[in-house]
C-alpha cells in the first residue's frame, strides 16, 4: 500500500474520532492474542479426538469456523481487532494432524490385533497336532506301565458339580482347609499359592480356591490341578506341550474382560496347574431350573451375550469345546456373562463319568456336545451347537440329554414348547440351525448366528 494511502487513512480516522466519536481499534496484548490461536488449535484437536464419525467431524469443524468468524465480526462492530486467519489455520491444522495421529495408531492398533490373531492361530494349529497326538497315545496298546491318577473324593460339604467352580461366589469361611495329595507342603504351591479350600472335582482334575500370598493383600484366585492320564515320558513330553500351549493361548484370549485371565501356570511333580482370577459369580445353571420355561428375550439376550464372547474367540482361531451351563458365569459386580473352562487342556487328564455330566476322550458334555466334537474333530459350529442345546434348555425347561431325538438325528424340541405364542417362529428356526446334527447345515460362524437374532428381535 503507498504511504499517501496509509496517512490518508490514519488522518481519516482521527477525524472520524473527533469529529464523528467514532470509536478507536483496540487490540488484545500479545499473550491474549497467543491463547486466543491456541486455544482455537486445541478445540480443532480435541473435536476430531472426540467425534469419530467423519460426518459429525466436518459438521463439528464447520460451526468452529462459523464462531470464529462471528465473534470476530461482532467484535469488529465494536471496534475490536482480533485475530482470525492464524486461528483458523490452527483449527484446521491441528485437526488434521490429530485425524492422522488417529488414522496412524488405529492402524498400528489393527496390526497389533492382527498379529495376536495370527499368534493365537498358530498356537491353536499346533494345539491340534499335539491333541491329535495325544489322541493317538491314548488309543495305542503298549506294554509301558500306565498310572491312572485316582481322583481325590470330597467331602458332602466341599462337593460341588464338575466345571462349576472357576467363578463362584466368595465363600463365607475362608478356614484353611487342607488340600488333598499337597502333603506336608504348608499348603503352598510354587512357594505362593496357598490352598484355602477345595471348590470342586470332576474329570478335568481338582479346583481350588486360594490366596496368592507374593501379591499385596493376598488376593484370592482359583488354581486348577490337571493331573496326566499316565506318567510315561512320552505321553508326558505330549501333554506338557499341550498345556503349555493351552496357557499361551488363555494369556492373550484374558485380555477379554469377560474371559477369566491367565495368572500363571506351572508343572510340580509331573502334574499341571493353571491359576486363573477369581470371579466373583454364580453359574447360569442357576438360571436354568428344571420344568421352568424361560420367556424368549431373557433367552434371546443370553444368547447374544455369549455370542459376543465366542466371536472373539472365534476371531483367534480359538473352539471352546466345552459350552455348557457350569462353564457360563454370571459375574455379581456388573452382571455380565463370563466363559470359563476351555476344553483342549483337559485331554491330558483320565477322563472319568459322573451322575450328572459324561466325559470322553474328545472332551465334550453329554447333552451339549455335538457328534463330530466326540469323533474328535471340534469345529467353530460346535460351540455354536452347544449354545443353542442350553438356549433349547432355556425354553423347553428340560436337560438337554433328556430331550427327544428325531430319525435324522436332529433334536425333537417345538413340541415341548410353546412355538408361535410363548416364543416365535422365527426364533424357534433360529435354534433349529443352530444344532443341526449335520454340521455343515448349522450356523457356520457366531458373527452370522448374532446377525439373525438381531433381525428377530428388531
Amino acid at each position: 500500500m503507498p504511504g499517501v494511502m496509509v496517512h490518508g487513512q490514519i488522518v481519516s480516522q482521527l477525524l472520524s474520532a473527533v469529529l464523528d466519536k467514532q470509536p478507536l481499534f483496540w487490540f488484545w496484548p500479545d499473550w491474549a492474542e497467543v491463547l486466543w490461536i491456541w486455544g482455537w488449535s486445541l478445540t480443532g484437536g480435541i473435536l476430531v479426538r472426540v467425534i469419530r464419525h467423519p460426518g459429525r467431524q466436518a459438521l463439528a469443524e464447520g460451526i468452529a469456523f462459523v464462531i470464529l468468524g462471528g465473534t470476530s465480526v461482532i467484535l469488529f462492530f465494536f471496534a475490536g481487532w482480533i485475530p482470525v486467519v492464524a486461528p483458523a489455520l490452527g483449527l484446521i491444522t491441528a485437526s488434521t494432524g490429530v485425524l492422522a495421529y488417529s488414522a496412524y495408531e488405529a492402524e498400528m492398533q489393527r496390526r497389533q490385533a492382527e498379529e495376536e490373531r495370527r499368534y493365537i492361530e498358530q498356537k491353536a494349529q499346533e494345539q491340534e497336532k499335539n491333541l491329535a497326538m495325544l489322541r493317538r497315545l491314548l488309543e495305542e496298546q503298549t506294554h509301558e506301565p500306565v498310572t491312572i491318577e485316582r481322583q481325590v473324593p470330597l467331602t458332602e460339604a466341599t462337593e460341588m458339580p464338575p466345571d462349576e467352580s472357576t467363578a463362584i461366589a466368595m465363600p463365607e469361611d475362608f478356614t484353611d482347609t487342607k488340600a488333598p495329595d499337597l502333603e506336608d507342603r504348608a499348603n503352598l504351591l510354587d512357594r505362593r499359592y496357598k490352598i484355602i479350600q477345595v471348590l470342586g472335582a470332576g474329570g478335568f482334575g481338582l479346583t481350588y480356591l486360594a490366596h496368592d500370598i507374593h501379591r499385596p493383600g493376598h488376593p484370592s484366585c482359583v488354581v486348577k490341578h490337571l493331573k496326566p492320564a499316565r506318567r510315561d515320558e512320552k505321553f508326558l513330553q505330549v501333554a506338557r506341550r499341550l498345556f503349555d500351549t493351552e496357557a499361551e493361548i488363555l494369556e492373550k484370549l484374558g485380555n477379554h474382560p469377560q474371559i477369566p485371565q491367565l495368572l500363571a501356570h506351572f508343572e510340580e511333580n509331573r502334574q499341571f496347574y493353571l491359576v486363573q482370577e477369581f470371579v466373583d459369580g454364580h453359574a447360569i445353571t442357576e438360571e436354568l431350573p428344571i420344568d421352568k420355561r424361560l420367556p424368549q428375550p431373557q433367552v434371546v439376550d443370553l444368547l447374544k451375550s455369549v455370542l459376543e464372547i465366542l466371536i472373539f474367540i472365534h476371531q483367534h482361531s480359538v473352539i471352546h469345546r466345552d459350552i455348557k451351563p457350569s462353564n457360563i458365569m454370571r459375574r455379581h459386580a456388573d452382571n455380565k456373562i463370563v466363559l470359563i473352562d476351555f476344553g483342549a487342556v483337559k485331554q491330558i487328564q483320565p477322563q472319568e463319568q459322573s451322575d450328572r455330566e459324561c466325559f470322553t476322550v474328545a472332551v465334550g458334555t453329554r447333552g451339549y456336545a455335538p457328534p463330530e466334537q466326540y469323533a474328535g474333530h471340534p469345529m467353530f459350529s460346535s460351540d455354536i451347537y452347544a449354545l443353542g442345546m442350553i438356549g433349547i434348555q432355556a425354553i423347553t425347561g428340560i436337560p438337554t440329554h433328556q430331550l427327544p431325538i428325531s430319525e435324522t438325528g436332529d433334536i425333537s424340541w417345538r413340541h415341548l414348547a410353546n412355538v408361535g405364542k410363548d416364543i416365535s417362529g422365527e426364533f424357534a428356526d433360529i435354534l433349529d440351525r443352530m444344532v443341526r446334527y449335520h454340521f455343515a447345515a448349522r450356523y457356520q460362524s457366531a458373527v452370522e448366528v448374532m446377525g439373525t437374532l438381531e433381525k428377530v428381535e428388531a
